[in-house]
């Protein structure tokens, strides 16, 4: 089955905007939001398909790019990256009936953190860039999770046995090219013993995902997503431009491992801010380049 998207239709999917109402009406929704310090509401939708492709990070270059008081997350060594890949549908909030929801496609880079809180370590996944493909209710629709949404033609392929996925925004600066082959058994991986274990670290137990806004301020949205039933999928292809140059060094990048999750009900919670950006200082037990020991994951 394939879903595609054209660049020029926006958020809008099919319809056109004419005459600009729906970005005008994006960009005051936006701004309203903003000024009120409102979050979202708790959404619920369905995802028929989530893939999650992973990358072994230089852990130097991910620290360049976790703001502070953040730190990546070290397994064996490296820091992990990732394109969380969703179709979503019927997504809105939970007092509206399904009829009301988007249909979405979404594609999320994302670095596994963690930080202290008082004297606590918690997880979370940081945000780094958030790609969406709206059809339904126009492109404000964009807007219902954190972060800056940037509108982009998102194009699957979804067969019995592969999955491939591209995506080119339409700012130019993220284009994606993922795939690979339904495995059956787990292939060999850096960072993770199985899909469980992968799940651990970037699903339902991750924390929930952070994305700070212009001033700094962290938004956390947690994500319930069931049943949580991960199947390996054997990577082909595995292109990121912001993994390959954009936020990270080319070289800084090793592909890893990939899943693919199927018909899954989402439950998306709102936190609120929850963290604020700060100048990083040096803690106890981090070396010299700012990273502490490997955390367990």
């Amino acid at each position: 089955m394939v879903w595609e998207g054209n660049p020029g239709d926006h958020f809008l999917g099919p319809y056109p905007d004419f005459f600009g109402i729906w970005s005008t009406a994006e960009r005051t929704l936006s701004c309203k939001l903003k000024a009120s310090n409102m979050h979202s509401p708790p959404l619920r939708g369905r995802c028929p398909r989530r893939a999650i492709f992973t990358w072994r990070l230089d852990p130097v270059a991910a620290r360049r790019v976790v703001p502070a008081p953040l730190r990546p997350k070290v397994v064996h060594g490296s820091a992990i990256g990732a394109v969380d890949c969703m179709r979503l549908e019927r997504l809105r909030p939970r007092i509206l009936p399904g009829a009301l929801g988007l249909s979405m496609e979404m594609c999320t880079h994302l670095i596994p953190a963690e930080w202290d809180d008082n004297g606590v370590r918690r997880d979370v996944l940081y945000v780094l860039r958030r790609d969406v493909q709206v059809s339904g209710l126009g492109r404000a629709g964009g807007l219902l999770l954190p972060g800056q949404p940037h509108p982009a033609s998102i194009q699957v392929l979804d067969e019995d046995t592969q999955l491939q996925v591209s995506v080119n925004s339409l700012d130019e600066v993220c284009q994606l090219d993922l795939g690979g082959m339904l495995a059956g058994q787990w292939k060999e991986s850096v960072l993770f013993s199985n899909g469980q274990h992968l799940m651990r670290v970037l699903g339902n137990q991750a924390g929930g995902f952070l994305v700070f806004d212009d001033n700094g301020s962290g938004d956390l949205i947690e994500l319930e997503a069931h049943p949580e039933l991960a199947e390996p999928l054997d990577l082909k292809r595995s292109h990121s431009s912001l993994f390959e140059g954009g936020l990270i060094p080319k070289g800084a990048a090793q592909p890893d491992a990939a899943v693919v999750l199927r018909n899954l009900v989402c439950l998306w919670s709102p936190k609120g801010k929850v963290l604020r950006a700060s100048q990083r200082q040096g803690l106890a037990g981090e070396n010299g380049e700012g990273m502490r020991e490997p955390s367990p994951a």
